[in-house]
C-alpha cells in the first residue's frame, strides 16, 4: 500500500515522538518499575490514546488504516506503552458498534477527560470461552446490578470508564451475555491483584471487581443477550491492530539486528557479511513487510464496508507470529549480547509472545480463519460461472478528514476578544542547517533546495507562549520573514499549537540585518494590531532569533513599540493581578521578575522543548491560511530595510542541540551520592 500525504506526515510525526522520547526512555522504566505517566501524559497530549475517536465527539477521526498503521509505530517503540494506549480502542469499539449517540458522548467524553478506558471481557474461567463468564447483571427496576471479578485487564487500575460484558441470562451461555458501560466511580468498583508479567511491563493489568455495581439501564449496550455479538465484532476489529502490534516489535528487531551485525566483527570482518546471518535479516525483513501488507489490507476492508473477519485473523495471527520469529532469531544475530538487558533485544523477545496470546489465541485465530474457510467453499462441484470480481480498492476516505479538520476550527477556536492572553511570537524560519550552504564569496546563504525550519531558540519561545495560553487561555499568533517557501516552517508552528502565522515577505525586505529585521517586525506588529484593534498582551522572541548570540531583536522591538522587556527568560506564569512572572537567567542563577502587560520577553533555552503535534492540530496546519505581508503592509523607509540598510553577511552557523544532559554517580555509597549530588546542586546555584 502507498500511503496519502497526510498519512505519511502523521506516521512522521508519531516516529519522531518514538524515535526522540519513548525508546531512550522506556529501558529506564522498565528497569525501575516506575510508571511511565511523564511518557504518557505526552502521547495523550497527542492525541495517541484518541485513535478510535470520531471526529463528531472530538476526536481524530482517523481511518483503519491511519489508526492501525500509527500503533505499528508505537509497538516499534514499546509495547507496553503501545498496550496502555491502544486498549482505550478495544474498550471503544462495542460503544462504536451498538451504541446510541447518547452513550457515545457519554462514553468518549469520559474517556477524554480520563484518558483511558479498559475492556473487561476475560475471567478465571473465561478466555478464549466467552461462555464461561460468570459475572452477572441482575435487573433491579431501572438499573442492572453487576457482580464479578474480570482478571488480566489492560489499564484496569488507570481506567476512568470500562465496558463490561456480563450475564443477563444465566443458562443461556453466550446467548445470555450483555454489554455494559460502567465508570470507574461508581460504588462498588474496585481494582484487584495487579498482575507482574514477564514482557509488556510499561502497561499495567490487574483485576476488576464488580461488587453490588448499579447501573442505569441506559449504560447497556445495543440488545439485552446481544453481549456477544458486540464483543466477537469488536475483536474482529481490534486484531488487525494487534497484527500490527506485532509487525512494529518485528520492524524494530531489524533496525536493530541490522545495525549490530554491521558493527559486529568476527574473523576480521562485520557479521553482517556472513551469509547465515544475511539470511536470517533478509527472512525477517521478508515477514515484517508481509505481515505489514496483510493488516493494512485487512483495514482497508474495514475502511471500504466489506467482510474483514478472516482477513483480520489472518493480520493477527501473521503479525504477532512475525514478532515473536524476528525477535528470537535478532537475538541470535546478536549472539550472546541479544541475552543481556543491557541490549533491547531480550526485551523485544519478552515483550513479543503475549501478542500471540492476548485478544485471541493465534490457535483461535486459526480455528476461525478455518471456519472462514468452510463457509467460503461450500460442499459440491464448482460452479461453473466465473468468479466474482475482486473488490475495487478504495483510496483512504476523505470525509473523516475533512470533518475532523471542521471539528479543529470549532473545538479550537480563539477565545473571545478580551479574555486571556494575546501573545505574538516572533520566528526565524532558517534554512537546515545540518544541510545549508553559504556562498563563498558574497558570504550569503544559498536558499535553493535548502528546507526552510524554525530556529530552534525560536521553539522554546512557542513553548512558553502555548504553556501560558494553557494556563489563562487566549490566542497565540505567529510571524516571520522570508520567502514564501517558508509558510512551511511556521505550519510546524500551527501544528504545535499557535492559532495563526503570518509571514512578511518581500523582496524590499531581502538581506535585512538585525536593525533592519526588527524595524521590520515592530511595524508590522503595529500593523496587525491596528487591524484587529487590540494589542498583543505579549510579544516573545527566542535569545538567538535572528542575531546570533547578541540578543538584540527583543530589546529593539522593545524600543521601537515602547514596551516593558524582561530578556532571557527560561520560564514565565501569569499571576493574580494580571502581570506575568518571568524566571530569568542571571551571573547568580535565576532571578525572578513580574512585568506589567503589554511586554516582550525574549526566551533563553527553557527546561521544555517544543511540544509535539496531536492530529488535530497537524491537519489544521495543512491546511491554515497563511496571510502575507508586503511592502504595502508594512511600510518602512528604504534606508531602514534590506540590502539598502545594513545587509546581513553569513560567516558561519550554528544548530544548538536537543541532547539531554545528565550525570551518573557510580562508585559511592548512598550518603556519599547525597553530598555529591548537594555540591553539585549548589554548584549550580540551584541550592
Amino acid at each position: 500500500m502507498i500511503f496519502n500525504e497526510e498519512t505519511r506526515e502523521l506516521l512522521a510525526m508519531v516516529r519522531e515522538f518514538v524515535d526522540k522520547e519513548v525508546i531512550p526512555t522506556v529501558g529506564e522504566y522498565e528497569k525501575t518499575g516506575e510508571f511511565p505517566e511523564k511518557l504518557l501524559n505526552m502521547a495523550c497530549d497527542m492525541g495517541l490514546n484518541q485513535l478510535c475517536i470520531p471526529a463528531e465527539y472530538g476526536g481524530p477521526g482517523l481511518t483503519n488504516v491511519q489508526a492501525f498503521a500509527i500503533a505499528e509505530e508505537i509497538a516499534r517503540g514499546d509495547i507496553g506503552i503501545g498496550t496502555t494506549l491502544i486498549a482505550n480502542a478495544l474498550a471503544s469499539y462495542p460503544v462504536l458498534i451498538a451504541g446510541t449517540d447518547a452513550q457515545k458522548k457519554l462514553w468518549f467524553d469520559t474517556m477524554v477527560e480520563k484518558k483511558y478506558a479498559a475492556f473487561c471481557l476475560t475471567e478465571p474461567n473465561a478466555g478464549s470461552d466467552a461462555g464461561g463468564v460468570q459475572t452477572t447483571a441482575v435487573e433491579d427496576g431501572d438499573d442492572y446490578i453487576i457482580n464479578g471479578t474480570k482478571c488480566f485487564i489492560s489499564n484496569g487500575p488507570i481506567a476512568g470508564i470500562y465496558t463490561v460484558l456480563a450475564s443477563t441470562r444465566k443458562k443461556a451461555g453466550i446467548m445470555g451475555l450483555s454489554a455494559f458501560i460502567v465508570e470507574r466511580d461508581r460504588p462498588g468498583v474496585s481494582i484487584g491483584k495487579e498482575e507482574d508479567k514477564m514482557g509488556m511491563r510499561l502497561s499495567c493489568t490487574s483485576e476488576v471487581i464488580f461488587d453490588n455495581v448499579r447501573v442505569p439501564k441506559d449504560h447497556l449496550l445495543g440488545k439485552k443477550n446481544r453481549g456477544f455479538k458486540y464483543i466477537m465484532e469488536t475483536l474482529d476489529h481490534s486484531r488487525a491492530g494487534v497484527g500490527a502490534f506485532g509487525v512494529g516489535i518485528g520492524q524494530r528487531v531489524v533496525e536493530e539486528a541490522t545495525k549490530y551485525a554491521k558493527q559486529r566483527k568476527q574473523f576480521g570482518q562485520p557479521v553482517a557479511n556472513f551469509q547465515a546471518v544475511e539470511m536470517m535479516l533478509a527472512d525477517m525483513e521478508i515477514q515484517v513487510q508481509s505481515a505489514r501488507q496483510m493488516y493494512l489490507h485487512a483495514a482497508e476492508l474495514m475502511d471500504a464496508g466489506l467482510p474483514f473477519t478472516m482477513e483480520a485473523a489472518i493480520a493477527k495471527t501473521m503479525g504477532t507470529d512475525t514478532g515473536m520469529k524476528c525477535a528470537v532469531d535478532g537475538v541470535q544475530v546478536m549472539g550472546g549480547y541479544g541475552y543481556m538487558k543491557e541490549y533491547p533485544m531480550e526485551k523485544l523477545m519478552r515483550d513479543a509472545k503475549i501478542l500471540q496470546i492476548y485478544e485471541g489465541t493465534n490457535q483461535i485465530q486459526r480455528t476461525v480463519i478455518a471456519g472462514q474457510l468452510k463457509k467460503k467453499y461450500t460442499d459440491g462441484p464448482a460452479p461453473k460461472t466465473a468468479p466474482a470480481a475482486m473488490p475495487e480498492r478504495k483510496a483512504e476516505p476523505q470525509k473523516p478528514v475533512a470533518a475532523a479538520v471542521e471539528a479543529v476550527k470549532t473545538a479550537e477556536a480563539p477565545k473571545a476578544q478580551g479574555k486571556g492572553l494575546n501573545i505574538l511570537v516572533c520566528v526565524k524560519q532558517v534554512p537546515d542547517t545540518t544541510q545549508i550552504k553559504i556562498d563563498p564569496v558574497k558570504h550569503t546563504l544559498i536558499r535553493e533546495g535548502v528546507p526552510a525550519i524554525v530556529n530552534t531558540f525560536d521553539t522554546y519561545a512557542l513553548e512558553v507562549a502555548l504553556r501560558l495560553k494553557d494556563q489563562v487561555g487566549g490566542k497565540v499568533t505567529v510571524i516571520s520573514m522570508g520567502i514564501p517557501k517558508a509558510k512551511e516552517a511556521l505550519r510546524e508552528c500551527i501544528a504545535a499549537g499557535a492559532d495563526e502565522a503570518y509571514l512578511i515577505t518581500d523582496r524590499a525586505f531581502g538581506g535585512s540585518d538585525t536593525l533592519a529585521t526588527s524595524k521590520i517586525i515592530s511595524t508590522a506588529i503595529k500593523a496587525l494590531e491596528e487591524k484587529n484593534d487590540r494589542a498583543f498582551d505579549c510579544i516573545l522572541c527566542g535569545k538567538q532569533a535572528i542575531d546570533g548570540d547578541t540578543g538584540q531583536v527583543g530589546p529593539e522591538i522593545s524600543q521601537h513599540l515602547n514596551r516593558a522587556l524582561v530578556s532571557y527568560a527560561v520560564e514565565a506564569s501569569v499571576q493574580a493581578n494580571g502581570t506575568i512572572k518571568c524566571k530569568r537567567e542571571s551571573d547568580e542563577g535565576y532571578d525572578f521578575f513580574s512585568v506589567a502587560t503589554p511586554c516582550v520577553i525574549t526566551v533563553n533555552k527553557t527546561p521544555f522543548d517544543l511540544r509535539y503535534p496531536n492530529f488535530k492540530s497537524q491537519r489544521a496546519a495543512r491546511t491554515a491560511e497563511i496571510p502575507e505581508l508586503t511592502s504595502a503592509e508594512v511600510v518602512v523607509a528604504p534606508e531602514e530595510r534590506g540590502l539598502a540598510g545594513s545587509p546581513t553577511k553569513v560567516i558561519k552557523t550554528y544548530t544548538p542541540t536537543h541532547q539531554k544532559n545528565g550525570m551518573k554517580l557510580e562508585g559511592l555509597t548512598g550518603a556519599e551520592a547525597a553530598d555529591k549530588l548537594v555540591g553539585l546542586l549548589s554548584d549550580a546555584k540551584l541550592l
